[in-house]
């Protein structure tokens, strides 16, 4: 049997990652992973950081899938930052390597703090995408009170507002033209869903 190339451990040196929060919560972890490069739709490649890994317990969620609404059990999940937008997107997954859902978490474009060890900076709004497509905003409430209570920069609340646009329209047009199917094409290496590439 071959190996998932996506479960093998990247060679190099150990990186670390720090999420931040508003209200000055943080915690860190080492990344399961490392950087890649994945092909723009457009041409050419982008570097992302990618993560990987496990729940210490499993839970069963309904999600709507191309075929229906069904019951998968989430037991793990994998992530991708991404240097050059305000969100990084998480892919919740099955024991089988089903996609439970995706997630994006708004926030600052990932940072370099030091060698091999990034951050970035969580902006409370995020998107959560079942696999046929639907598209649920979530915590709009949590962001609203943080850009009512000044501990949300403008210029960093409009561009949440426009990011969390972007990936909506991307899915959505991902839909329309393949189906509701987030996970037409994935790419084959690592996973990385095509429409995220063109929010």
């Amino acid at each position: 049997m071959s190996q998932d190339p996506r479960q093998t451990q990247r060679s190099g040196p150990r990186i670390f990652y720090r999420k931040e929060k508003l209200r000055g919560a943080c915690w860190e972890y080492q990344i399961a992973g490392g950087w890649i490069a994945v092909p723009r739709p457009e041409g050419g490649e982008r570097r992302l950081l990618h993560h990987r890994f496990q729940f210490y317990k499993p839970r069963e969620v309904e999600v709507r899938t191309p075929t229906g609404v069904e019951r998968l059990e989430r037991t793990g999940a994998e992530q991708w930052f991404f240097p050059d937008r305000w969100f990084s997107l998480l892919r919740f997954t099955t024991d089988d390597d089903r996609t439970v859902g995706y997630y994006v978490n708004f926030s600052l474009p990932l940072a370099e703090l030091r060698e091999n060890y990034y951050r970035d900076l969580d902006l409370e709004l995020d998107l959560w995408l079942d696999p046929d497509g639907t598209a649920t905003v979530l915590d709009r409430d949590e962001f609203d009170a943080e850009v009512a209570l000044e501990r949300m920069r403008p210029d960093w609340a409009v561009a949440v507002d426009q990011a969390c646009a972007a990936v909506a329209v991307a899915a959505a047009a991902s839909v329309a033209e393949h189906g509701p199917n987030l996970d037409h094409w994935r790419d084959p290496e690592h996973g990385l869903p095509r429409f995220i590439l063109r929010a």
